[in-house]
């Protein structure tokens, strides 16, 4: 089988972390990877779950972005 090298750029940490928890797992990272890419290509999306933002947090990055944020509350939490 003809295979390609993919590359990614990642904090040191990040790695190592990832590494052990695989290790543990009986996975090495390249095997992870595939899996993970596997998974893209038989969902036909993310295989992982991503929150979609509603509009109160989109607005808050908007701002957030925008440096217009000047406080916080936060009483309701």
């Amino acid at each position: 089988m003809l295979t390609v090298d993919v590359r990614s750029r990642v904090a040191p940490e990040l790695k190592s972390q990832a590494t052990a928890v695989l290790k543990d797992m009986g996975l090495d990272l390249s095997t992870a990877i595939r899996l993970f890419l596997r998974g893209v290509v038989d969902s036909q999306g993310a295989c992982i779950s991503l929150p979609v933002p509603n509009k109160a947090t989109l607005d808050a990055i908007a701002d957030a972005k925008a440096n217009k944020v000047t406080a916080v509350d936060l009483s309701s939490l």
